[in-house]
């Protein structure tokens, strides 16, 4: 099975890992962060090789393909983040199709995930959108710093069971983001919303779905 996320910040892989085993897919430069990339690799996460990285080669459909399918067989969910970069949870941007196409090549079932971050006590001058989430050109580094300086952090977390239908790469990207979109408005964050260009389907499996919050640090 495939499981897919919106994605906001390095927290997302951890988080995410202490609810249930995940197998993860994140950018090849991961690897190389401190304490992260080591965490990372010791849980069996897939690098990929992003087209837009500078002197990085782009791997071939058949090379992720083949890292992808044995994800599969070890019979653990694969996890990863269409989105293809992370956000400053205002919008989730419209998917890049390149993975979808190992979940076409080996039939897997698709499902959905959304998670966001809000504050539950005060931090004068902290946002989620810089502070919590790790966007732009922001520094591993000071970023972490930062974050652990602050107070009250809380992520939600959503699982869908609808399994996602699309004939093609195209559509299983374009249904599953819809989706998504549905869910993480429906997490009821503080000071969140998520636009989509799509229509929304009506959410007729609210009773099935499974909400987690985890407070990330000490209040």
């Amino acid at each position: 099975m495939a499981v897919v996320s919106n994605h906001l910040s390095y927290l997302d892989v951890l988080l995410y890992s202490a609810t249930r085993s995940f197998v993860m897919v994140s950018k090849v430069e991961v690897k190389g962060w401190p304490l992260i990339g080591w965490i990372t690799a010791q849980a069996g996460t897939i690098y990929v090789q992003r087209a837009d990285v500078k002197g990085g080669q782009t791997q071939t459909h058949a090379e992720v393909n083949a890292m992808m399918a044995a994800a599969y067989r070890s019979g653990l969910p694969v996890m990863f983040f269409p989105e293809g970069t992370t956000t400053d949870g205002s919008e989730i941007v419209p998917f890049r199709r390149g993975l979808y196409h190992s979940v076409v090549h080996d039939s897997v079932p698709l499902k959905v995930a959304a998670i966001g971050y809000e504050f539950t006590q005060a931090n004068p001058g902290a946002t989620i959108g810089e502070d919590v989430c790790f966007v732009g050109d922001a520094d591993f580094g000071p970023h972490l710093l930062g974050f652990l300086g602050l107070r009250g952090v809380k992520a939600k977390m959503r699982f869908g069971d609808e399994v996602v239908k699309g004939e093609d790469r195209f559509a299983l990207a374009q249904n599953s983001r819809e989706m998504m979109v549905e869910m993480w408005n429906g997490l009821g964050l503080a000071t969140a919303t998520a636009d989509s260009s799509a229509s929304l389907r009506n959410d007729k499996q609210e009773g099935q779905r499974r909400t987690t919050e985890i407070l990330a640090l000490p209040e």
